[in-house]
């Protein structure tokens, strides 16, 4: 019998220590890039929860089979360990799932401050049972029984990340943009692995499951994050060209194959910075990327109000493209005011030493067109008109 339970514990840090090499390699490849944003915080620190989480697991194994010393105090402290570090990785993959959704969300994500206060709550009930047996007990033979607080206290652990999840699902609907729907699908399915672990633990604790699980999570989210990094644009964070390209391509396919038009019609929106190559030479190269910053800021809170329909990439230089399903020439113009006006919003609250305009041209797709190329073009020319007409009024 104690082979036996030598065995079973050999196995079980076996999973344990794969997963720590897993994330160890992941932490490496995640410190080395120059790439530091709030998303990449949230990745390292679920990282490290699910390290410390599995050095935990180990030893807490240890104890259970009796590897390492199994008396009523080392049992006690290994599972109030156990349920802390498994809180915290709950809280860091729900982070991490906040993080993901904030390229595709319109929605002002959740403020995560004020979740500090049920965090600690969270790592206080284990830490209180030795003395409470709120949560669980160990009896004089080494044996573990569960509290009053254990099913409502593990249920509470994993139900953090089901509204984020649940938003991701509604989003991935809503989308007409194929990466971003792709992205809400990714984020909806990252945390079913979590899931999977959680409920695999509750019925069979001699099984490494969470660890694996959240394992398994986080390394979706890495890939998740570099098929995005393939998909967006390094400087705005916004769609890039090839993304753009297949969105109107997609959708151009369907018009031509369609017998009968379909309500809304495919526009094409091109918006270019005017005087961009003075704020360039002017304030240097470096502003002139901020300018293209604030540009693309103020391009997504305006098709932000139309977030199930519109793509908004940029195409090159200081020139974005926006596409997006429209019901006539007059609602184009409206979209076209919002966008001037998120624009002044955004400029007037940075306080820039310059002035941020655009001239938009679009075109309304019809089969005529046959290409994008073609359309392109045409909204190209009707851009360069706007401009030559902001030009003439400056002078």
């Amino acid at each position: 019998m104690n082979e036996l339970c030598r065995t079973i514990a050999f196995f079980y840090s076996q999973v344990d220590i794969f997963c720590i090499i897993i994330m160890a390699i992941l932490l490496y490849t995640t410190l080395i890039d120059v790439d530091r944003n709030s998303f990449r915080y949230s990745e390292m620190n679920t990282i490290v929860a699910v390290i410390i989480f599995c050095l935990v697991d180990i030893l807490w194994v240890l104890i259970y089979e009796g590897v390492l010393p199994r008396t009523v105090f080392t049992r006690t402290l290994s599972n109030a360990l156990l349920y802390c570090s498994m809180n915290a990785c709950s809280f860091s993959v729900f982070y991490l799932l906040e993080e993901s959704l904030k390229t595709v969300s319109p929605i002002k994500n959740i403020n995560k401050e004020f979740l500090f206060v049920p965090f600690f709550m969270m790592m206080l009930i284990p830490l209180a049972t030795p003395f409470t047996g709120i949560m669980f007990s160990i009896n004089a033979d080494g044996s573990f029984k569960r509290g009053p607080l254990y099913i409502p206290y593990i249920v509470m652990i994993f139900a953090n990340l089901v509204p984020t999840e649940i938003r991701a699902v509604v989003l991935s609907l809503r989308r007409e943009n194929e990466l971003h729907k792709g992205q809400c699908l990714m984020i909806a399915v990252n945390a079913i692995p979590v899931f999977a672990g959680g409920i695999a633990h509750f019925f069979f604790n001699e099984l490494p499951s969470i660890a694996a699980g959240i394992s398994v999570s986080v390394l979706l989210f890495y890939i998740l994050h570099m098929r995005g990094q393939v998909s967006l644009d390094s400087l705005t964070g916004i769609n890039n060209r090839k993304q753009g390209e297949k969105f109107f391509l997609r959708n151009i396919q369907n018009i031509n194959m369609q017998e009968s038009p379909s309500s809304g019609s495919l526009y094409l929106f091109i918006a270019d910075l005017n005087k961009f190559k003075s704020i360039n030479d002017t304030y240097g190269h470096s502003e002139g990327d901020n300018a293209l910053v604030i540009t693309a800021e103020a391009l997504r809170d305006a098709c932000s109000f139309y977030a199930d329909k519109c793509m908004l990439c940029r195409f090159g230089g200081d020139e974005f493209v926006i596409g997006g399903m429209f019901d006539g020439n007059k609602a184009a113009d409206y979209f076209c005011e919002m966008i001037g006006d998120c624009l002044a919003k955004k400029c007037s609250k940075k306080n820039l030493p310059y002035n941020i305009t655009l001239s938009i041209g679009y075109e309304r797709y019809n089969p005529e067109f046959r290409t994008l190329k073609n359309l392109l073009a045409a909204a190209d020319k009707k851009m360069y008109e706007q401009k030559r007409l902001h030009s003439k009024a400056k002078n």
